[in-house]
């Protein structure tokens, strides 16, 4: 009964994910798209390759744009989550000299927080120790470890936010310790400037005072020196003579 429910899940899946591709078709524009002949899946580890050559099988081939890549990408990380897979991610890679379309999948936080890993230790201990686990038993236990392997990734992020938070707090302190301080050092610069433009201005205008004293000075000398000698008229005592008197 389980495996009939899970056939027809699958099956269901695949039929979704036709009539996508069809009708993204429908709405592929006149313009050069490759025409792809068969999807490559590169990096899986978890799910039978076999089982996804046939989801991914496109019989003649068909002519895809971005958006139905994108389709097939999307597709692929539905598989995963189906298989209890959800922590992957996956994006396409065209090559269409060779008319293939390559799927390429990031497990690694699978093994790290998800089913792979909890699988794998689950299997190792019940193989280390000869536990003789039932099937049930261990679907639990993988189960337990997924979720303590949430927490755990929980906890991570938040510290790792944390992190990256007081990060950026210390580089912004930072940056504006260094805006002020650059800020304060052209702030000094111009003063600097005004007071030694205010300094050459003031001795400038003393220069043109002094020199203007000088005009004046030359100017009333010149015009003493051009007065015309009194001149002594006949029968008049001079200074001399009267001071002999």
């Amino acid at each position: 009964m389980k495996f009939s429910k899970l056939f027809k899940t699958k099956q269901s899946i695949l039929m979704a994910f036709i009539v996508s591709l069809a009708m993204g078709f429908t709405q592929v524009s006149l313009a050069n798209e490759p025409f792809i002949k068969k999807i490559r899946i590169k990096g899986n580890t978890l799910i039978d390759p076999q089982s996804l050559k046939q989801h991914f099988d496109l019989g003649n081939g068909l002519k895809m744009d971005p958006f139905l890549m994108d389709l097939a990408a999307s597709e692929l990380r539905s598989v995963y989550r189906f298989h209890g897979h959800p922590d992957i991610d996956s994006h396409a890679l065209l090559k269409s000299h060779k008319g293939t379309l390559t799927l390429k999948v990031d497990e690694q936080r699978e093994y790290r927080y998800g089913a792979a890993r909890a699988e794998l230790a689950v299997y190792n201990l019940d193989w280390n120790f000869n536990m003789k686990t039932t099937e049930k038993q261990k679907e639990e236990a993988i189960r337990t470890r997924v979720k303590g392997y949430k927490k755990i990734k929980l906890n991570e992020e938040v510290v790792t936010s944390y992190l990256v938070k007081s990060q950026r707090v210390r580089i912004e302190g930072i940056e504006a310790e260094r805006k002020k301080a650059m800020r304060e050092k052209i702030a000094t610069a111009i003063i600097a400037f005004k007071e030694r433009n205010l300094a050459l201005e003031k001795e400038q205008a003393q220069k043109m005072i002094e020199m203007r004293a000088r005009v004046k000075a030359s100017s009333e000398k010149k015009e003493m020196g051009e007065e015309k000698p009194k001149l002594m008229e006949y029968g008049e005592i001079t200074p001399f003579e009267r001071s002999a008197f």
